[in-house]
Protein backbone atom coordinates (compact mmCIF):
# COMPACT_ATOMS: atom_id res chain seq x y z
CA UNK A 1 0.00 0.00 0.00
CA UNK A 2 1.30 3.48 -0.88
CA UNK A 3 1.06 4.78 2.66
CA UNK A 4 3.41 2.02 3.87
CA UNK A 5 6.27 2.86 1.50
CA UNK A 6 8.98 5.02 3.13
CA UNK A 7 9.32 8.23 1.18
CA UNK A 8 13.09 7.95 0.85
CA UNK A 9 12.68 4.61 -0.92
CA UNK A 10 10.11 5.85 -3.41
CA UNK A 11 11.15 5.20 -6.99
CA UNK A 12 9.83 6.15 -10.37
CA UNK A 13 11.33 4.88 -13.59
CA UNK A 14 14.01 3.02 -11.64
CA UNK A 15 15.45 6.11 -9.90
CA UNK A 16 14.64 7.61 -6.49
CA UNK A 17 12.68 10.85 -6.43
CA UNK A 18 14.37 13.69 -4.58
CA UNK A 19 12.28 14.32 -1.47
CA UNK A 20 10.95 17.59 -0.16
CA UNK A 21 9.39 19.02 -3.32
CA UNK A 22 6.23 21.06 -3.84
CA UNK A 23 4.37 22.49 -6.82
CA UNK A 24 1.69 25.13 -7.14
CA UNK A 25 -1.41 24.17 -9.10
CA UNK A 26 -3.09 27.18 -10.67
CA UNK A 27 -5.86 27.65 -13.23
CA UNK A 28 -6.39 29.79 -16.28
CA UNK A 29 -9.39 31.17 -14.38
CA UNK A 30 -11.80 30.37 -11.58
CA UNK A 31 -13.60 27.11 -12.30
CA UNK A 32 -10.83 25.59 -14.42
CA UNK A 33 -10.94 22.39 -12.39
CA UNK A 34 -7.83 22.69 -10.22
CA UNK A 35 -9.27 20.62 -7.39
CA UNK A 36 -10.53 17.90 -9.72
CA UNK A 37 -7.18 17.55 -11.48
CA UNK A 38 -5.31 17.76 -8.17
CA UNK A 39 -7.40 14.93 -6.74
CA UNK A 40 -6.70 12.72 -9.77
CA UNK A 41 -3.00 13.58 -9.67
CA UNK A 42 -2.60 12.99 -5.94
CA UNK A 43 -4.46 9.69 -6.11
CA UNK A 44 -2.33 8.53 -9.05
CA UNK A 45 0.85 9.41 -7.20
CA UNK A 46 -0.24 7.59 -4.08
CA UNK A 47 -1.08 4.49 -6.12
CA UNK A 48 2.47 4.61 -7.55
CA UNK A 49 3.92 4.56 -4.05
CA UNK A 50 4.60 8.24 -3.50
CA UNK A 51 4.01 10.06 -0.25
CA UNK A 52 2.01 13.08 -1.43
CA UNK A 53 0.28 15.78 0.59
CA UNK A 54 -2.32 18.38 -0.38
CA UNK A 55 -2.29 21.97 0.77
CA UNK A 56 -5.02 24.49 -0.01
CA UNK A 57 -3.65 27.47 1.91
CA UNK A 58 -6.70 29.68 1.44
CA UNK A 59 -10.21 28.73 0.36
CA UNK A 60 -12.93 31.35 0.04
CA UNK A 61 -16.61 30.91 -0.68
CA UNK A 62 -16.90 28.25 2.04
CA UNK A 63 -20.38 27.33 3.23
CA UNK A 64 -21.03 26.87 6.95
CA UNK A 65 -20.11 23.44 8.31
CA UNK A 66 -21.81 21.51 11.07
CA UNK A 67 -20.22 23.79 13.65
CA UNK A 68 -21.23 26.93 11.78
CA UNK A 69 -17.66 27.75 10.77
CA UNK A 70 -16.66 28.00 7.08
CA UNK A 71 -16.14 24.48 5.72
CA UNK A 72 -13.45 24.22 2.99
CA UNK A 73 -15.09 21.79 0.57
CA UNK A 74 -12.26 21.76 -1.98
CA UNK A 75 -9.70 21.04 0.72
CA UNK A 76 -11.96 18.25 1.97
CA UNK A 77 -12.04 16.70 -1.52
CA UNK A 78 -8.24 16.81 -1.66
CA UNK A 79 -7.86 15.19 1.73
CA UNK A 80 -10.34 12.42 1.01
CA UNK A 81 -8.78 11.72 -2.39
CA UNK A 82 -5.24 11.03 -1.26
CA UNK A 83 -4.49 12.09 2.31
CA UNK A 84 -7.36 10.93 4.56
CA UNK A 85 -4.99 10.61 7.51
CA UNK A 86 -4.50 14.39 7.70
CA UNK A 87 -6.70 16.72 9.74
CA UNK A 88 -8.59 19.16 7.53
CA UNK A 89 -6.94 22.06 9.35
CA UNK A 90 -3.57 20.86 8.04
CA UNK A 91 -4.87 20.98 4.46
CA UNK A 92 -6.60 24.37 4.58
CA UNK A 93 -5.10 27.06 6.79
CA UNK A 94 -7.63 29.79 6.04
CA UNK A 95 -11.23 28.75 5.26
CA UNK A 96 -13.22 31.89 4.47
CA UNK A 97 -16.92 32.44 3.88
CA UNK A 98 -17.19 35.27 1.36
CA UNK A 99 -17.07 34.21 -2.33
CA UNK A 100 -14.34 36.75 -3.08
CA UNK A 101 -10.64 36.87 -3.81
CA UNK A 102 -8.84 35.53 -0.69
CA UNK A 103 -7.55 38.91 0.49
CA UNK A 104 -11.02 40.44 0.19
CA UNK A 105 -12.72 37.44 1.84
CA UNK A 106 -10.21 37.63 4.68
CA UNK A 107 -10.87 41.32 5.11
CA UNK A 108 -14.62 40.71 5.23
CA UNK A 109 -14.07 38.13 7.98
CA UNK A 110 -11.58 40.22 9.93
CA UNK A 111 -8.89 37.60 9.34
CA UNK A 112 -5.23 38.51 8.79
CA UNK A 113 -3.60 36.04 6.40
CA UNK A 114 0.04 35.42 7.29
CA UNK A 115 2.16 34.60 4.23
CA UNK A 116 4.98 33.38 6.48
CA UNK A 117 2.62 30.81 7.97
CA UNK A 118 1.74 29.56 4.50
CA UNK A 119 5.38 29.30 3.45
CA UNK A 120 6.20 27.44 6.67
CA UNK A 121 3.32 25.02 6.08
CA UNK A 122 4.63 24.27 2.57
CA UNK A 123 8.15 23.65 3.89
CA UNK A 124 6.89 21.41 6.68
CA UNK A 125 4.66 19.38 4.37
CA UNK A 126 7.54 19.00 1.89
CA UNK A 127 9.79 17.62 4.61
CA UNK A 128 7.15 15.01 5.44
CA UNK A 129 6.45 13.85 1.88
CA UNK A 130 7.81 13.29 -1.60
CA UNK A 131 5.67 15.99 -3.15
CA UNK A 132 3.22 18.64 -1.92
CA UNK A 133 0.40 19.72 -4.21
CA UNK A 134 -0.31 23.34 -3.28
CA UNK A 135 -3.60 24.41 -4.82
CA UNK A 136 -4.14 28.10 -5.45
CA UNK A 137 -7.36 30.06 -5.78
CA UNK A 138 -8.42 31.20 -9.23
CA UNK A 139 -5.51 32.29 -11.40
CA UNK A 140 -1.84 32.96 -10.77
CA UNK A 141 -2.16 36.72 -10.10
CA UNK A 142 -4.90 36.39 -7.47
CA UNK A 143 -3.91 38.04 -4.20
CA UNK A 144 -3.57 35.92 -1.07
CA UNK A 145 -3.27 39.02 1.06
CA UNK A 146 -3.13 42.60 -0.13
CA UNK A 147 -0.17 43.02 -2.47
CA UNK A 148 0.94 39.39 -2.20
CA UNK A 149 -0.24 37.00 -4.92
CA UNK A 150 0.07 33.31 -5.64
CA UNK A 151 2.79 34.26 -8.12
CA UNK A 152 4.70 35.85 -5.24
CA UNK A 153 4.22 32.68 -3.20
CA UNK A 154 5.55 30.60 -6.10
CA UNK A 155 8.67 32.76 -6.26
CA UNK A 156 9.28 32.87 -2.52
CA UNK A 157 8.66 29.16 -1.93
CA UNK A 158 10.37 28.17 -5.20
CA UNK A 159 7.31 26.38 -6.51
CA UNK A 160 7.15 25.31 -10.14
CA UNK A 161 3.63 25.78 -11.46
CA UNK A 162 1.22 23.28 -13.00
CA UNK A 163 -1.41 25.14 -15.05
CA UNK A 164 -4.90 23.67 -15.43
CA UNK A 165 -6.54 25.13 -18.53
CA UNK A 166 -10.31 24.90 -18.72
CA UNK A 167 -11.36 23.61 -22.13
CA UNK A 168 -13.76 26.31 -23.27
CA UNK A 169 -13.97 29.20 -25.68
CA UNK A 170 -11.40 31.76 -24.53
CA UNK A 171 -9.07 29.17 -23.00
CA UNK A 172 -6.26 29.86 -25.45
CA UNK A 173 -6.07 33.56 -24.62
CA UNK A 174 -6.15 32.87 -20.89
CA UNK A 175 -3.46 30.22 -21.23
CA UNK A 176 -1.21 32.50 -23.30
CA UNK A 177 -1.55 35.26 -20.72
CA UNK A 178 -0.86 32.88 -17.82
CA UNK A 179 2.22 31.34 -19.42
CA UNK A 180 3.55 34.72 -20.52
CA UNK A 181 3.18 36.03 -16.97
CA UNK A 182 4.94 33.00 -15.47
CA UNK A 183 7.80 33.07 -17.95
CA UNK A 184 8.30 36.82 -17.66
CA UNK A 185 8.59 36.36 -13.91
CA UNK A 186 11.06 33.47 -14.30
CA UNK A 187 8.60 31.09 -12.58
CA UNK A 188 9.15 27.54 -13.86
CA UNK A 189 6.23 25.88 -15.63
CA UNK A 190 6.01 22.25 -14.55
CA UNK A 191 3.27 21.48 -17.04
CA UNK A 192 -0.06 22.34 -18.62
CA UNK A 193 -3.14 20.14 -18.43
CA UNK A 194 -6.27 20.74 -20.52
CA UNK A 195 -9.38 19.93 -18.51
CA UNK A 196 -12.83 19.21 -19.98
CA UNK A 197 -15.11 20.72 -17.35
CA UNK A 198 -18.28 19.99 -19.34
CA UNK A 199 -19.52 17.18 -21.58
CA UNK A 200 -21.31 19.70 -23.81
CA UNK A 201 -19.89 20.07 -27.33
CA UNK A 202 -18.81 23.42 -28.74
CA UNK A 203 -16.95 24.29 -31.96
CA UNK A 204 -13.52 24.73 -30.33
CA UNK A 205 -13.74 21.76 -27.95
CA UNK A 206 -11.45 19.30 -29.75
CA UNK A 207 -9.46 21.85 -31.72
CA UNK A 208 -8.35 23.52 -28.50
CA UNK A 209 -6.10 20.60 -27.63
CA UNK A 210 -3.84 21.06 -30.63
CA UNK A 211 -3.56 24.76 -29.90
CA UNK A 212 -2.84 24.19 -26.20
CA UNK A 213 -0.15 21.70 -27.21
CA UNK A 214 1.38 24.31 -29.54
CA UNK A 215 1.24 27.09 -26.93
CA UNK A 216 2.62 24.96 -24.09
CA UNK A 217 5.24 23.23 -26.21
CA UNK A 218 7.10 20.49 -24.40
CA UNK A 219 5.30 21.23 -21.15
CA UNK A 220 1.90 20.06 -22.43
CA UNK A 221 1.09 16.98 -20.33
CA UNK A 222 -2.30 15.91 -21.64
CA UNK A 223 -6.06 16.27 -21.51
CA UNK A 224 -8.45 15.17 -18.77
CA UNK A 225 -11.83 14.08 -20.20
CA UNK A 226 -14.98 15.19 -18.42
CA UNK A 227 -15.89 12.71 -15.70
CA UNK A 228 -12.52 10.92 -15.68
CA UNK A 229 -12.14 8.66 -12.65
CA UNK A 230 -8.37 8.34 -13.02
CA UNK A 231 -5.53 10.43 -14.37
CA UNK A 232 -5.00 9.81 -18.09
CA UNK A 233 -1.86 7.90 -19.01
CA UNK A 234 1.19 10.04 -19.52
CA UNK A 235 0.27 13.07 -17.39
CA UNK A 236 1.99 11.82 -14.24
CA UNK A 237 5.08 10.67 -16.13
CA UNK A 238 5.26 14.03 -17.88
CA UNK A 239 5.01 15.94 -14.61
CA UNK A 240 7.61 13.83 -12.84
CA UNK A 241 9.88 14.16 -15.84
CA UNK A 242 10.13 17.86 -15.01
CA UNK A 243 12.01 17.14 -11.80
CA UNK A 244 15.68 16.14 -11.67
CA UNK A 245 16.40 12.75 -10.15
CA UNK A 246 18.61 12.27 -7.16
Amino acid sequence: MAGNIPRHETRYGGAPLKAGRAILITGTDTGAGKTYVSCLLGRAMREKGFSVRPLKPVESGCRPGADGAPFPEDASFLREAFAPELPLSAVCLYPLAAPLSPHLAAGAAGVAIDADRIRSAIAGAAEASDLVLVEGAGGITVDICAGYSFADLAKDARLPVLVVAQNRLGALNHLCLTLHFLRSGAIPVAGVVLNDTSPDPFPARDGNEGEVRRIAGGRYLGRVPHGARSLPEGILAGLLGFFPWR
